[in-house]
């Protein structure tokens, strides 16, 4: 067997693993090694990869793929996550970019999806720091780009540090499109310092601001806070998210779509919106310019 295959195979093995863990929060090292017939040797060599990406963290006595309020998981994790979730929300916050605009897409994969629905837009214009996007953008070539530059952070698959801050204040754009790991009725949170710093810039640059965050989300904090609702003009999340919340993020506010994800599933007190064009109320900075 040739070194690519070898290369190949290891890396079935490791998305193998990841696919066991979001499954089996419970799963050790000697429980992955039986299942996938290999040594515990082998299995930590796995594992010491995987934390070495940034994916998994390992702990004494066992192996972790869970968010935590001060833990944030890998971007190539987080896009097995909330999969019809985020789908549904980027369909939906897709309608709201129209044709010569200038959005700024943060490094959340629910933002990534987005671009399945706006690269063909006449005359769009795409700000980001996340190297997935510019790479999808690049192949495609049907939409202008301004990439943000920085520190690139293998974990997050993005640019980040005061590169980043600094380059994103340079521009305006007319909407933002960004995701924080956890929200409750006060704000939005993320556990680490780099990605808030970057994240409450890009809040800043733009005239619109539309917070993409599944119901998983919702209802809980993380370390440091990124904005309160004053800061946001729309959320939009899914189904699943608890109807007293909705109701008192409309209260500060901020307009609130509710969408059904594609499988289905999720309940809600909430009128449900599919992931189609939306009406809208006017946005913090319409109502002062009226």
């Amino acid at each position: 067997m040739g070194k690519r295959s070898i290369r190949s195979s290891r890396q079935d093995r490791l998305d193998s693993i990841l696919e066991c863990l979001i499954a089996d929060e419970g799963a050790s090292a000697q429980s992955l090694a039986a299942r996938f017939d290999v040594s515990l040797m082998t299995m930590h060599r796995d594992l010491d990869e995987l934390q070495s990406r940034g994916i998994v963290r390992k702990f004494r006595g066992g192996v972790s793929v869970q968010r935590t309020s001060t833990y944030e998981i890998a971007a190539p994790l987080r896009r097995l996550v909330a999969v019809p979730q985020k789908r549904a929300i980027a369909a939906a916050a897709a309608t709201l970019v129209s044709p010569g605009q200038a959005v700024l897409l943060d490094d959340s994969t629910t933002a990534a999806s987005m671009l399945d629905h706006v690269l063909g837009i006449e005359d769009l214009h795409i700000v980001t720091n996340y190297l997935p996007v510019l790479n999808r953008i690049a192949e495609a070539g049907t939409a202008g780009t301004t990439a943000i530059g920085g520190t690139y952070v293998p974990g997050h698959e993005s640019f980040l540090g005061v590169g980043a801050v600094a380059a994103i204040r340079a521009v305006r754009v007319d909407t933002a499109f960004v995701s924080t790991t956890t929200a409750d009725a006060n704000g939005t949170y993320h556990q680490e310092e780099s990605i808030v710093a970057v994240k409450t810039e890009m809040i800043r640059s733009a005239r619109r601001r539309v917070l993409l965050a599944d119901s998983t989300k919702l209802g809980a904090t993380s370390l440091h806070l990124v904005c309160g609702w004053e800061s946001i003009d729309d959320l939009i999340t899914d189904t699943g998210a608890p109807a007293e919340l909705l109701d008192t993020i409309r209260d500060r506010g901020v307009r609130v779509t509710a969408v059904t994800p594609e499988n289905g599933a999720g309940t809600s007190d909430e009128e449900t919106l599919p992931a189609a064009p939306l009406d809208r109320s006017p946005t913090h900075d319409e109502q002062e310019d009226a």
